[in-house]
């Protein structure tokens, strides 16, 4: 006991433990309310945040830095595969990204389909959870338990979530934790979806509809109504034009132009797709952290 320290009763030390949960929800609430209020973000997809060619890389803290200059506030990564060269790799990025004030959500493992191995090994998830958890800044990282889910039906869906969600929370007691519905996280599984026990989670939809501002508002309100049902935030963690635009750069930029200020209307965040080696929604000419011109006017809008 330190000098001038008084000693704790029986019910003073069986409410350390109480004031430390305390102390995590309230940390974890004011996060998710701070996620809440973001603008846009960019995806950078799966293996281009740490590396190209099979060449492994570092971005850098500059380049982050530009990054966020240029009008996004906040990133996504998905962890494509296992191993700890590929996990100390992201932690660099999520590292960098953090340190100029981007909050990341990761989703730990790509897409999982219904009764594949991944579905299954709630223990490789806890693992890998446990490594992240004890490298990342709870008030800064967000834990997904996959990219996108892809299952015939809630019913099958929804308890492994829970199962998933309580690997993670085991081993992550102070992250927020976010997941979708059952078909690639669409904005028409979550109504069926109800919230989890865990209190601290944040629910995600990804759009590829693209439209009118009406068609946008119309598309999106299941996924509003779902969100003042349960008081819970919902981000778009994945946007962009529909699949037959994303070659076409003007035509994605026309349903961005058109859909951007629909979800902020509706006080959506919405992470688009993609920083990208690919040509598919590709937002940035080169490897740089400048998105395409037409990219940076819609986020200074």
């Amino acid at each position: 006991m330190q000098p001038g320290a008084l000693p704790l009763s029986r019910r003073g030390l069986m409410a350390v433990p109480l004031l430390a949960a305390g102390q995590a929800a309230a940390q974890a609430a004011d996060f998710r309310t701070r996620l809440a209020r973001l603008r846009v973000g960019a995806n950078l997809e799966r293996w281009f945040p740490v590396t190209r060619d099979n060449h492994a890389r570092r971005l850098g803290r500059a380049w982050w830095r530009e990054f966020r200059a240029a009008g996004f506030d906040h990133v996504r990564f998905i962890v494509p595969a296992d191993g700890i060269e590929l996990f100390e790799m992201f932690h660099d990025a999520i590292a960098d990204a953090t340190a100029a004030g981007l909050p990341v959500l990761l989703a730990l493992q790509d897409i999982v389909h219904q009764g594949s191995p991944e579905s299954r090994d709630i223990d490789g998830l806890g693992r890998r959870a446990r490594w992240f958890a004890a490298r990342t800044d709870p008030e800064m990282v967000v834990f997904a338990p996959v990219n996108e889910p892809a299952f015939q039906t809630t019913d099958t869906w929804q308890p492994i979530r829970d199962r998933m969600l309580g690997a993670i929370r085991k081993e992550a007691p102070r992250h927020l934790l976010m997941w979708g519905g059952k078909e690639w996280n669409s904005i028409r599984s979550l109504p069926e979806m109800a919230p989890p026990a865990d209190p601290w989670t944040i629910a995600e939809v990804h759009d590829y509809g693209g439209g009118s501002p009406a068609e946008v508002r119309r598309r999106f309100a299941p996924a509003i109504a779902w969100r003042e049902r349960y008081n819970l935030p919902v981000l778009c963690a994945e946007y962009n034009a529909s699949g037959d635009k994303q070659e076409r750069r003007e035509r994605w930029i026309e349903d961005l132009r058109a859909g951007l200020p629909v979800l902020r209307e509706l006080n959506l965040p919405a992470t688009l797709w993609s920083y990208s080696h690919g040509g598919w929604y590709r937002l940035q000419p080169e490897d740089g952290p400048a998105p395409y011109p037409e990219v940076r006017r819609l986020l200074a809008q």
